[in-house]
């Protein structure tokens, strides 16, 4: 996403700087001032010639900006001929990130109540950890693993973890276990603490679903590094 973005803003400024100035007063007037205009032969027109000149040259510059604002690079996506037909001929980059977006909520997350902005969405693939927790969960399940983690901040250290389980696990369920044995245990690691009470903590609902969230967590796979930046 960041390489496409520094494409389209590398190219739009190219394309601004065809079209005036890009510092100090504004590029483009409501009054526009008239320059001179020159035939073929590098003559000085004047009276009606010059005016007709002037007036191509607008044209032109309106024309570089509607195919600026529809440009596929361009972040508006959407121009002045989309807005008119109500469509736009083509789509901006955003507007493409935003479309997959909805698209990967709807397909994958909508049924477990889970949702990712665009900017989760964004830090979600720059992160070091997105390729680790596609290849151990899968490509589609990678983005109900990841949500859950978000929703519910979860990281891979013990004393965050007691405080979700002191906060999820209803006691009255489990008469076999007994509040203290919720809390770390001294000389147990992260991984063994969940190990020890895997059977008792229900993430989703989902049985198969929660082993992948456990697996992922096993792998150090947390909120922190899944959604960094």
């Amino acid at each position: 996403m960041e390489n496409i973005l520094k494409y389209a803003y590398k190219s739009a400024v190219a394309d601004i700087k065809t079209l005036g100035k890009t510092s100090g007063k504004p590029r483009f007037k409501e009054t526009v001032q008239l320059v001179d205009a020159y035939d073929k032969d590098g003559n000085v027109l004047s009276g009606q010639a010059m005016y007709k000149q002037n007036v191509s040259m607008q044209k032109m510059k309106i024309k570089m900006m509607k195919e600026f604002l529809d440009a596929a690079s361009s972040t508006i996506g959407q121009g002045i001929a989309g807005a008119k037909e109500g469509l736009s001929r083509t789509i901006g980059i955003k507007r493409i990130w935003n479309k997959t977006t909805k698209t990967i909520n709807k397909k994958y997350l909508k049924d477990y109540d889970l949702r990712m902005s665009d900017d989760d969405m964004k830090r979600f693939f720059d992160s070091k950890k997105q390729a680790k927790l596609e290849k151990e969960v899968g490509s589609g399940r990678m983005f109900i693993v990841a949500s859950y983690i978000k929703k519910n901040n979860l990281k891979t250290n013990k004393r965050d973890l007691e405080k979700f389980l002191k906060e999820h696990i209803d006691l009255s369920k489990y008469s076999d276990l007994d509040p203290e044995d919720i809390k770390g245990r001294k000389g147990e690691n992260y991984k063994q603490y969940l190990d020890r009470l895997d059977s008792y903590i229900n993430f989703t609902g989902d049985e198969i679903l929660d082993d992948y969230i456990k697996k992922a967590l096993k792998k150090g796979i947390n909120v922190d590094n899944l959604f960094a930046g």
